[in-house]
C-alpha cells in the first residue's frame, strides 16, 4: 500500500474543515433568512399611500320641485253663493278678468230694506221741519226749541243710515265678482256653482306669470358661504322634457340646522344649513317638475390625505406613517405616529397640515397598529 505524505493529509483535513465551515455558515445564513421570512409573514400587512398636493372638492346636489314664485289665493264674500265659475285650472287670465260671479240676493234685499229706512227718516225730518215752521209762526219758544232738537237728532240718524246704505252698495259691487289682480295662470279652482265659499278655503288660486318659477332646497351653510344673491347656476329640469336651464339665486335664508347622529353614544351633531331659493325663467315650465343643481366648493393647493388614513386621539388627529430602517439583512419598516391638523374635509378626503409631500402613510392594515410596531408592506 502506498503511503501519503503527512503534509498532504493535513492539507486535506483543513480543506474539509473549510468546506464544512462554509456549509455551516451558508446553512446559518439560510436558516436566518428563512426565520426572518417566517417572522415577516407574521407581521401586520399594511397598504401604503402617499399624500400629495391637490384640490379638495365639496359637492352637493340640491333638488326641489318647481313652483310659481307668486301664487295668490282669492276668496269671495263669506256666505256668498257661487252663481257662475268662469275659469278652470291651467287657464291663462288677464288682469281684471272675471273669475267667479256670486249670487248677492241677500245683500240686495238688505240694501232695499236699509234704503226704505232711510226714506222713512227723511220723511220724519220733513215733518219735523214743518213743525218747526209752525212753532216759529206762533212764537212758542218751547215748541221752537223742541222742533230744533228733533230735527238735529233725525238729521244725525239720516247721515248714519245714508253711510250704511253706501257701505252695503260698495260691498255689493266688490263682492259680486271675483276678478284677477294681475296677468296669471289659474292653478286651483275650489269654487262650485250653487255652493257658498268654504270657510278657510280659497275659491281660486292664481299664479303671477310675470314673476316666473322657482325651486328651493337646504344646503350646508359652509358650502354656500361664498354665494351671493343674483349669482347664476345651471339647473337640470327632469321629466319628459329633460333639459338644462339657467337659474338665478333669488334668496338665501336661515333655516333649521341638520341633526346627524354622532360617533359617541347618545350624541348628536348639528350642521348649520341655509335655504337656497333659485329663480327660473323658462317658457316651457309648467310647475311640478323636479329640478336639481350642483354646488361645488374647491380648495386648491392643499395636502390631500384619504380619510381612511386619519385616526383620532381625543380632540387630536394623526396618521400612521412608515419609517424605513437599514439592517445587515435588508431594510425593515416600522410604524410612526404623526400628528396632523385637519383644515377641511369631504366624504373621502381631507386637507391637512403637518405632512411632507409623498411621505408614505398607512391607509389600511391587517391588524391594529401602534407606534413602533414592525410591519410588512403590501
Amino acid at each position: 500500500m502506498e503511503m501519503q505524505p503527512a503534509s498532504e493529509t493535513v492539507s486535506g483535513r483543513k480543506r474539509r474543515i473549510r468546506i464544512f465551515f462554509s456549509l455551516f455558515v451558508l446553512l446559518l445564513v439560510a436558516f436566518t433568512l428563512f426565520s426572518n421570512t417566517l417572522m415577516a409573514l407574521t407581521l401586520p400587512k399594511v397598504v401604503v399611500t402617499t399624500p400629495g398636493r391637490g384640490e379638495l372638492q365639496h359637492t352637493f346636489q340640491g333638488m326641489g320641485t318647481v313652483k310659481w314664485r307668486e301664487e295668490t289665493a282669492l276668496t269671495g264674500a263669506a256666505g256668498g253663493e257661487v252663481e257662475k265659475v268662469h275659469v278652470k285650472e291651467g287657464e291663462p287670465v288677464k288682469k281684471g278678468a272675471v273669475l267667479v260671479v256670486y249670487n248677492q240676493q241677500t245683500i240686495e234685499h238688505q240694501i232695499e230694506d236699509e234704503q226704505a229706512n232711510l226714506s222713512r227718516l227723511k220723511l220724519t225730518l220733513e215733518d219735523q221741519q214743518n213743525s218747526y215752521k209752525e212753532a216759529s209762526s206762533s212764537g212758542d219758544e218751547k215748541a221752537i226749541a223742541k222742533a230744533k232738537h228733533d230735527m238735529k237728532m233725525t238729521g244725525i240718524d239720516v247721515d248714519i243710515q245714508g253711510r250704511k246704505v253706501q257701505r252695503l252698495q260698495k260691498d255689493l259691487q266688490e263682492n259680486s265678482e271675483l276678478v284677477a289682480p294681475f296677468d296669471g295662470i289659474v292653478t286651483k279652482v275650489n269654487a262650485v256653482e250653487g255652493l257658498g265659499s268654504s270657510e278657510g278655503e280659497s275659491d281660486v288660486i292664481i299664479a303671477n306669470v310675470n314673476l316666473g318659477f322657482e325651486f328651493g332646497f337646504a344646503a350646508p351653510a359652509s358650502l354656500i358661504a361664498d354665494l351671493e344673491k343674483e349669482a347664476k347656476l345651471f339647473v337640470r329640469i327632469g321629466g319628459s322634457n329633460t333639459r338644462q336651464v339657467e337659474g338665478r339665486i333669488e334668496a338665501i335664508k336661515d333655516t333649521e340646522p341638520l341633526s346627524e347622529p354622532g360617533k359617541g353614544e347618545n350624541t348628536t351633531i348639528y350642521k348649520a344649513m341655509k335655504q337656497l331659493v333659485i329663480a327660473l325663467e323658462d317658457k316651457d315650465l309648467k310647475g311640478g317638475e323636479q329640478a336639481e343643481t350642483q354646488l361645488i366648493k374647491t380648495m386648491s393647493d392643499a395636502m390631500i390625505v384619504p380619510n381612511d388614513a386619519i385616526h383620532k386621539e381625543g380632540d387630536k388627529s394623526y396618521v400612521l406613517s412608515v419609517e424605513e430602517r437599514n439592517g445587515p439583512l435588508g431594510n425593515s419598516f416600522f410604524v410612526r405616529q404623526t400628528y396632523i391638523t385637519i383644515i377641511d374635509s369631504n366624504e373621502a378626503q381631507s386637507a391637512v397640515e403637518g405632512l411632507m409631500e409623498h411621505q408614505p402613510i398607512i391607509s389600511n392594515s391587517s391588524d391594529p397598529l401602534q407606534e413602533g410596531d414592525k410591519i410588512r408592506l403590501h
